[in-house]
């Protein structure tokens, strides 16, 4: 079909898009189009736009998902009433009450990390599984701080070759800090793509 202007060709696309045949008769083809986008997520029903599948999960901006998101908050919803979700996740974040719910991941507080998958990185862990803060062993040694001393006497202790006083080794070692490690970050909410929000 030969387009007149940029704006026939753009509507065309968006026509096309929604895997409707043009017909320049028919002169609601543009509403049909974007509403079988909206309702079917992207390409008219029979896809959709990389990112918003159901089951993705996202950062948002702002404290309320846009309309189809769900807030990753571990809760119990209904296995019907989401059952695209509950087709593609299934129970893995969670059974509800075994019968009608199951579970969305909750993902408050949390840091996400890949997962390993048989890399080695992260070995032995299981898709879904979470971990608690840890750091990676390692040695803070001391020698010959105060010159040599009787490690049976009070107040020494002996790293290295030499013992040291208990004193000198605590003003060291101990470090203020907070009730847990981490990066630097940013908060912002985590949702999922739980539904396709319909045409109007």
């Amino acid at each position: 079909m030969q387009c007149l202007s940029p704006v026939e060709s753009e509507v065309l696309n968006v026509v096309l898009a929604a895997d409707i045949q043009p017909d320049r008769l028919d002169d609601t083809q543009l509403l049909q189009a974007i509403n079988a986008l909206i309702s079917g997520g992207g390409s008219g029903g029979s896809g959709v736009v990389a990112g918003s599948e159901i089951g993705s999960v996202s950062a948002f901006a702002m404290p309320t998902p846009p309309t189809g998101w769900l807030v990753c908050d571990g809760s119990a919803i209904s296995r019907t009433e989401y059952a695209d979700l509950f087709a593609t996740i299934g129970t893995l974040w969670g059974h509800g009450d075994e019968v009608t719910t199951f579970n969305l991941p909750d993902l408050r507080g949390e840091f996400v990390r890949g997962f390993d998958d048989g890399r080695g990185v992260d070995d032995g862990r299981a898709f879904g599984s979470a971990q608690s803060d840890e750091f990676k062993s390692h040695y803070h040694g001391f020698v010959n701080q105060l010159g040599a001393q009787d490690a049976g006497n009070d107040g020494y202790i002996t790293t290295g070759d030499d013992p040291v006083d208990q004193s000198l080794a605590n003003s060291v070692t101990d470090n203020a800090g907070g009730d847990e490690t981490r990066p630097r970050n940013i908060a912002m909410t985590y949702a999922i793509k739980a539904f396709y929000p319909s045409a109007s």
